[in-house]
This record gives structure tokens, sequence and C-alpha cells, in this order.
């Protein structure tokens, strides 16, 4: 995967209809369920969601990405009804989220790590204009922060049974955050929740381990 370079502004390259994004390339990923059964981690933080094995109905996620030297862009597009409202206890809302690793080391599968925490942007359905910045350490043990300084920015919409989000923000991260380098290489993960499968937490499709992905300079 790559980050592709361009000449877009910050607002527009935040757009879903930008030019930009025409010009991104695009990636199709599969994605498969979130192994839970029989994962001790899992398992210490929810019994029931470790038994779980019939989540993960998200198969495919397309993306792209882009920066402009000061902001870094991802355009997120897969196919799912709309669950945008949560109206009652057993409903959940959808959601995505591309995780970054913050040391060499770190593992997507397992979120991260006490030594090798990991960075996520993470996008619900029920949230309009901004996304939650993730630190993880480990299983179950997301924090979900806003940081009015660097915000999260988020564009969404449903059409013809599929969801498109952008998410952004500035390619310089306060500490403890993921930070970008044109012309240097970052790595991605990334997962996405059906609401209307009652996914949350665990319960998700995912990609696999975090792939390489050059920063165009």
């Amino acid at each position: 995967m790559k980050v592709v370079r361009t000449q877009a502004s910050d607002s527009d390259l935040a757009e879903l209809d930008s030019a930009a994004w025409a010009g991104a390339g695009r990636e199709s990923l599969p994605l498969v369920p979130t192994p839970l059964n029989g994962n001790p981690g899992i398992k210490a933080i929810s019994p029931f969601i470790e038994k779980s094995t019939d989540h993960g109905v998200v198969s495919k996620l397309q993306v792209s990405a882009a920066h402009n030297d000061n902001v870094l862009a991802v355009w997120l597009s897969w196919t799912s009804d709309k669950h945008d409202r949560i109206v009652d206890l057993d409903e959940f809302v959808d959601g995505v989220a591309v995780m970054f690793p913050l040391t060499t080391r770190a593992s997507a599968i397992t979120m991260g790590s006490p030594t090798d925490p990991v960075n996520a942007w993470y996008w619900k359905g029920n949230l309009e204009q901004s996304a939650f910045d993730v630190i993880a350490t480990g299983y179950g043990t997301s924090g979900r922060h806003r940081d009015p300084a660097r915000p999260i920015t988020c564009s969404a919409r449903h059409e013809d049974g599929r969801w498109q989000v952008v998410l952004s923000r500035s390619m310089a991260g306060a500490k403890g955050r993921i930070s970008f380098v044109p012309g240097t290489e970052t790595a991605m993960a990334f997962a996405v929740w059906d609401g209307g499968n009652r996914e949350r937490s665990g319960r998700k499709s995912f990609s696999g381990d975090f792939v390489r992905v050059n920063i165009e300079p």
C-alpha cells in the first residue's frame, strides 16, 4: 500500500467527494473474523465475547490514503446496511478503525502490548464530524481520547448499501501518537464492526497484522 501525495487543501482532502481520491488508487483488502474462541486475553475480559462465533460478517474493505505534507487522510468503504443509531440495549452501531503501531514490534492482532502500544483512529456510525483517538496496550485496554489541537476529522455517508468514510489528521502527532513523514514508511491495520450483527468490542472483522505503507515524498 502507499499514501499518495496530492496538492489538495486540508479541507478538500477531508471530503468524500474530493478529486484527490480519484487519483489515489484503491486497495481491496480481505477481512476475516477476529479470532476470539479460546483467546485467554479476550476470555479474561468477557467470557461471552470469547465464545462468539457469528461475528465478522464484513469480508472486504476498500482503502485509499493520501497526504498533502500537512494532513494525512484515509478513505474507507464497505458494504453494510445502515446502522447508525442505538435505540435499545441489544443494538449497536457500525464502525471502522485504522490502527498504527507505535513501535516496530507492536502487533495489531493483540492490540499492542504494554511495551509496544498501538494508536488507532476509531469512527462509529453515531458520530458526526470527529472520531476517537485510541491508545491500546493489549486486549481490553483501549482508551478513547479527543485532542482539540489535533482532531481526527471525519466525513461519512451511507449510500446504495455502502458506507464511505474519510478520516484525516495532521501528519504531526502529539506525544504518544503516530506521526507521519513524507518519504518514509508507516504501517496500518483495519477493523470493521457491523452493528446489525451485534458487533462491538472484539466482535468484528479485521485485516490481520500490520501491512507496510509507503508515504510518497
